[in-house]
């Protein structure tokens, strides 16, 4: 029975980790020649284990020189367990204590220690071992772990260590595997016949034969050709089983450790991640501001800098001293493919010493810009560091950007379609507990705090508007689209659900909503409307110049010069009468009153011929360019209706 779990070995370099697998499992995890030819474990190795109650799982051995931490961190991010290797006549040894290190970090649960070569000591050396054995787990994820002397190559203690992890299963659940399915790569080959493959951890979700996937950063398409767990081949594989997938549409070349083969559409690869870094107490020095490390998460190995999000000033040269713990942002050098709530660990980029680790919260996040967004995005990162679940992450992903559609917040979760459709529904009817406001018939979130600033910008527009233009009732909703800059930035927010967000500022804030011409204006709740006589008489002026022209229809421009007016008195006086709907702007700016209108339609209804462009250009006397205008315009207003080259007169005025 394949039980989806995952347990690796840990330790120094010759303490009998591959020996220990085998005679476990009776696989030789060592399968390069020069791994055989040297003696030691260079690369990952992976066999099944069968436990008496008939569960199998999976043991993940790894390399124990200090060279080879890459491969180990590689093996370390998949693990649920751990069995923690160390040799009875050498004791703990510096790789004993970075591997120990480096499991806490990526998270492990629980595991045991296996004191090896109990054959080659004396009772005495035994029980120092198990001694400083018990003094160094003491405070670390395998604190109170079993302790058993062991010798692989007599057999005995392997009963011990084979009933002592069907304990662990029974202590601890397998993981959840929650979200869309993500395998981070760590092994790629080609067989003839077969094709291209790839083994890994699944992380997370589940997939199966004939599933279409992604091959993350590079963003190469493929299929699910077949499906293996541990040589044998199965229709369908979960978070917590090793896997080899068989790739169709995709060539070797294409692969590399380090990609993750994803499901489609469900990841987006970054160079962008909040985390929560905690720092060994064993470090020999802090993370300083803006330092470069390498990153390891998943089986990536990349240079990254990190940027401390909770530090003030007189902070930023010491960073985050050894034992500490705080929110950051994590730059890598290239863009990687990672998974909310993955572990990751970081290394000195020279020396390489292991330094921290910590959790992903965001992995595609804005970058935080400016004391007060680097504050916001700090406190974003401790919340969910301290209560992270699917509906949280969500929240965050909106509070980070301050705006998303149910599209755009769908994109950046995760989640396969189904899950993304309950944690949103649970998102929706507890938005404000979450710091977000749910607007518009599409379902899109904004963050409160994005929803403070968009007030602030609607009434400081308002209060610029309301100065330069006193005597008009209201700024038009459409025109307020500037005033939220960021949320048409956005992208995914259409024109009806952005009038449904200004609808929600009305109840929450100083501003009024007000109809003019049947359209929906707004204006700060305490506006009076002011008019003086001066401005009066310039409207008269305007209304009575127009009308003059006729059909020659006059732009702005050209009533500044015959009125001697500057321009943003003309522009004032022309807002106040499109207010009134005696005026509007038509055409490429031509000025078109309520007047001339209603002679256009007596104009139009004494026509005996049919209403075409070139008819009413000679009725009237104007060029072909303004008749067409004058008409468009009608048909705008449904006074007439186009058909064909001509108009019909729909009714009269």
């Amino acid at each position: 029975m394949e039980y989806p779990f995952i347990l690796g070995t840990a330790g120094h370099i010759d303490h009998g980790k591959t020996s220990l697998v085998r005679a476990l499992t009776g696989v030789d995890c060592d399968r390069l020649e020069e791994e055989k030819r040297r003696g030691i474990t260079i690369e990952l190795g992976f066999a099944p284990l069968q436990l008496p109650d008939g569960k199998t799982v999976s043991i993940v051995d790894v390399p124990g020189h200090e060279r080879f931490i890459r491969q180990m961190a590689a093996g370390a991010s998949g693990m649920d367990a751990a069995i923690l290797v160390i040799a009875a006549p050498e004791g703990v040894m510096p790789q004993t204590r970075e591997h120990l290190d480096i499991l806490s970090l990526f998270g492990v649960r629980c595991g045991l220690v296996a004191i090896t070569k109990k054959d080659l000591v004396d009772d005495e050396t035994l029980e120092l071992a198990i001694a400083e054995t018990s003094e160094l787990i003491h405070g670390t994820c395998l604190d109170g772990a079993a302790i058993i002397p062991v010798s692989p190559l007599t057999g005995e203690g392997i009963p011990a260590i084979l009933t002592e992890i069907g304990h662990i299963l029974d202590t601890i659940p397998p993981r959840k595997g929650f979200g869309a399915f993500f395998l981070p790569v760590d092994r790629v080959f080609s067989k003839k016949g077969f094709g291209s493959g790839v083994t890994g951890t699944a992380c997370q979700g589940s997939i199966s034969e004939g599933d279409e996937v992604e091959i993350l950063p590079a963003g190469t398409a493929g299929r699910v050709r077949s499906l293996q767990t541990h040589g044998a081949k199965v229709s369908s594989v979960q978070a917590g089983q090793r896997v080899a997938v068989n790739l169709s549409s995709v060539s070797a070349d294409q692969l590399e450790r380090g990609d993750a083969v994803c499901a489609k559409d469900a990841f987006v690869p970054t160079s962008c991640i909040s985390a929560f870094l905690e720092v060994l107490p064993s470090a020999p020095q802090g993370i300083a501001h803006w330092q470069r490390v390498r990153l390891h998460v998943g089986t990536v190995d990349v240079a990254a800098r990190i940027s401390l999000l909770r530090l003030s000033a007189g902070e930023k040269n010491k960073g985050y001293l050894p034992g500490s713990a705080g929110p950051v942002q994590i730059l890598s050098e290239s863009k990687i493919a990672v998974s909310a709530g993955q572990r990751f660990v970081i290394r000195f980029y020279s020396p390489l010493m292991t330094i921290g680790g910590g959790r992903i919260m965001l992995p595609n996040a804005s970058l935080a810009r400016g004391k007060t967004d680097r504050a916001a995005k700090a406190a974003l990162v401790e919340e969910l560091a301290s209560n992270f679940s699917p509906v949280s992450l969500l929240a965050a992903l909106v509070r980070d950007r301050g705006v998303l559609s149910a599209a755009g917040l769908f994109k950046l979760s995760q989640m396969d379609k189904d899950s993304f459709n309950a944690v949103f529904d649970e998102l929706s009817g507890a938005a404000d507990s979450f710091g977000v406001l749910e607007f518009g018939k599409s379902r899109n979130f904004i963050s409160a705090a994005a929803f403070e600033i968009a007030q602030s910008a609607v009434k400081g527009m308002l209060e610029k508007f309301h100065a330069q233009y006193p005597e008009l009732a209201g700024l038009d909703a459409e025109k307020l689209y500037s005033a939220l800059e960021h949320v048409r930035g956005a992208g995914l927010i259409s024109a009806g659900d952005f009038k449904d967000l200004l609808a929600m500022i009305p109840a929450r804030s100083g501003i009024a909503a007000v109809t003019v011409q049947g359209k929906t204006a707004y204006r700060l709740a305490d506006f009076k409307q002011s008019i003086d006589g001066k401005f009066m008489a310039l409207v008269e002026r305007v209304k009575h110049e127009v009308a003059s022209s006729g059909f020659n229809l006059l732009k702005p421009a050209e009533l500044e010069a015959k009125l001697k007016a500057s321009a943003t008195d003309i522009k004032r006086a022309a807002a106040y009468l499109r207010e009134l709907d005696e005026l509007w702007t038509i055409g490429d700016g031509l000025l078109f009153s309520r007047e001339l209108r209603d002679k256009l339609i007596d104009v139009i209804s004494s026509m005996e011929k049919d209403i075409t462009v070139a008819a009413l250009r000679d009725a009237i006397g104007v060029n072909r360019k303004q008749a067409l205008c004058m008409l468009d315009f009608l048909d705008s207003q449904e006074l007439t209706r186009r058909e064909g080259d001509a108009r019909v007169l729909v009714t009269a005025h």
